[in-house]
C-alpha cells in the first residue's frame, strides 16, 4: 500500500510537470488545462496527506525544526498511559470481562477441550494423569506425607464415632458384597499356613510346654511325684507327645478342610454374629463408649506413621520400578503396575462419563469457578493496565513507532492514496465548473 501511495504521488507529480510544460510551450488546449487542474489538486492532496501521515511517526526528511512533527515519539508517555487506560478501563474493563464471563460456561469449555484432546486416543486423559502421578512420585517425600497423613488421620479418628461407622460399614459389607467369599480367602490362607510343617512343630512345642508346666507346679514332693508319673507314662507309651501332636495336626487339617464349605455351621454362625455385632455397634451406647475409650488410648499410645510410611514406600517402589506386591491373603497372586494403571484408567473413565452427565455438579463447579475469577478480578484488575503499561514502556522509540505503524500503517497509506485521487477529482470538478458553468454564465451576463 505504501508503494501504491508513493506511485500515485510520483504519477501526479509527473502529470503536473507535463501539463506545465505543455502550457509553457503554448499548448493552451482545454485538455491540457484540465490535466493541469487535476494533477495540481491531486498533487496537493497527496503531498498534504503524505506530510500528515509522516509527521505522526517521524520528522519529514529529518527536519527536526519543523513544529508538530514526530508526534508519537514526542508524546510517548501520554500514548503509553492512554493505551494502558484504554485497555484497562474500556477494552478489558471489569464489567466487560464479567459480562463475557457470565455468558460463558467454563466447565463446558473445559469438557470440550478435553474431549477434543482425546479424539483418536480414548485413553489419553488417563495416560496424562498417570504420567503426572509418576512424575509427582519421583520427587515426593514419603516421610513428610506419612507425617501429614498420620496427623490428619488421627484428627479424623478423634472426631469420628467409630462404633456407628463400624456398624454401618459392616452392614454395608454384608449387604453389598459376598461376605462368605472374603471369609473363604481368609480360611484358605489359614489352611495353607496350618498345613505347613512349622505348624506341626509349633503344636509339638506347645504340648511340651504344657507338660513342663504341669510337672513344675506344686511343692517339691508334688513336683517329684508328677515327674515320676510322667516318666512312667512315657516309658509305658501311655503319653506320646509326638503322636498326640500328629493327631492334633491331622484333626486341624480335617477341620480346615471342612471350613472350605460355605455352608459350614461355623461360617454361617460367624456371618450371623457379624450382623449382630453391626447392630450392637450402631445401637449400644455401652459398646460405643468402650470403643471410644479404646480409640483414645490407642491414638495416644500408637503411631500410625511407620505403617503409613512403609505402605507409601512399597507403593512408590512398585509404581516407579515396576515391582510386584503380594496379596495378603492369596500368596499366589501379585499386584502388578498394569493392574493399578488399569484400575485407575477405568475409574477415571467411569467418573468422567458420570461427571459429563451430572448437570448439577457442573453447574456448581461453574459457579465456583466464576466466583473465584470474579474475586480475582476485583483484587487484581489493575494488573491489566500495569502489564500493558510495562510492556509499552519497554519499547524503544523506534520499536514503538514500528509497532503502531505496523498496526495502522496500511490504513494510513490508503488515506494517502485516497487524498491523491480525491484531490485529483476535486481539481477536475473545479475545472469543469469554472470553464463549463461559471465562464459561460459570466459571458452571458456581461
Amino acid at each position: 500500500m505504501r508503494k501504491r501511495a508513493n506511485l500515485s504521488l510520483i504519477l501526479l507529480a509527473f502529470l503536473f510537470a507535463a501539463a506545465a510544460v505543455l502550457l509553457y510551450f503554448g499548448h493552451d488546449a482545454w485538455w491540457s488545462n484540465l490535466l493541469l487542474y487535476t494533477a495540481e489538486a491531486g498533487l496537493v492532496g497527496a503531498l498534504a496527506d503524505w506530510f500528515a501521515v509522516t509527521v505522526l511517526f517521524r520528522h519529514p526528511f529529518g527536519m527536526k525544526w519543523v513544529p508538530h512533527t514526530a508526534i508519537i515519539p514526542r508524546k510517548r508517555e501520554k500514548l503509553i498511559e492512554g493505551v494502558a487506560a484504554m485497555v484497562e478501563k474500556q477494552l478489558l474493563s471489569k464489567n466487560a470481562i464479567m459480562d463475557k464471563l457470565m455468558g460463558y460456561s467454563i466447565v463446558e469449555a473445559l469438557i470440550g477441550w478435553i474431549e477434543r484432546e482425546r479424539t483418536g486416543a480414548p485413553s489419553s486423559l488417563s495416560d496424562r494423569i498417570w504420567s503426572l502421578l509418576i512424575s509427582w512420585l519421583r520427587g515426593a517425600d514419603m516421610t513428610a506425607w506419612a507425617d501429614k497423613l498420620d496427623e490428619h488421620g488421627r484428627s479424623i479418628l478423634r472426631e469420628a464415632n467409630l462404633s456407628r461407622y463400624a456398624g454401618k460399614g459392616l452392614r454395608w459389607l454384608l449387604s453389598n458384597s459376598d461376605f462368605q467369599k472374603w471369609l473363604g480367602y481368609l480360611i484358605d490362607y489359614a489352611a495353607k499356613r496350618a498345613s505347613a510343617e512349622e505348624t506341626r512343630q509349633a503344636i509339638r512345642a506347645m504340648m511340651g510346654k504344657e507338660k513342663d508346666k504341669f510337672v513344675s507346679e506344686g511343692g517339691s514332693f508334688t513336683r517329684w511325684l508328677k515327674q515320676k508319673l510322667v516318666d512312667f507314662a512315657e516309658a509305658a507309651d501311655a503319653i506320646n507327645l509326638d503322636e498326640a501332636a500328629d493327631t492334633m495336626y491331622r484333626d486341624l487339617q480335617s477341620f480346615m478342610a471342612e471350613l472350605q464349605n460355605p455352608e459350614h455351621e461355623l461360617r454361617v454362625m460367624i456371618e450371623a454374629r457379624v450382623l449382630t455385632l453391626a447392630d450392637q455397634l450402631e445401637a449400644s451406647e455401652e459398646i460405643g463408649a468402650t470403643i471410644e475409650s479404646w480409640k483414645r488410648d490407642m491414638l495416644d499410645e500408637l503411631s500410625l506413621q511407620p505403617s503409613i510410611h512403609a505402605m507409601l514406600e512399597s507403593a512408590k517402589s512398585m509404581l516407579l520400578a515396576g515391582n510386584e506386591l503380594k496379596y495378603v491373603a492369596i500368596e499366589e497372586r501379585t499386584l502388578h503396575v498394569e493392574d493399578v494403571k488399569g484400575w485407575l484408567s477405568g475409574l477415571i473413565a467411569a467418573y468422567w462419563e458420570a461427571f459429563k452427565s451430572d448437570e448439577e455438579t457442573k453447574s456448581q463447579l461453574d459457579h465456583y469457578a466464576k466466583a473465584f475469577i470474579r474475586g480475582l478480578l476485583e483484587r487484581e484488575h489493575a494488573l491489566i493496565g500495569k502489564i500493558a503499561r510495562k510492556t509499552l514502556e519497554g519499547f524503544t522509540e523506534e520499536r514503538l513507532v514500528s509497532f503502531v505503524e505496523d498496526k495502522v500503517g496500511t490504513d494510513l497509506q490508503r488515506i494517502r492514496v485516497n487524498g491523491a485521487f480525491i484531490g485529483a477529482g476535486v481539481g477536475a470538478l473545479l475545472y469543469l465548473f469554472l470553464h463549463g458553468v461559471y465562464a459561460p454564465l459570466l459571458e452571458l451576463f456581461v
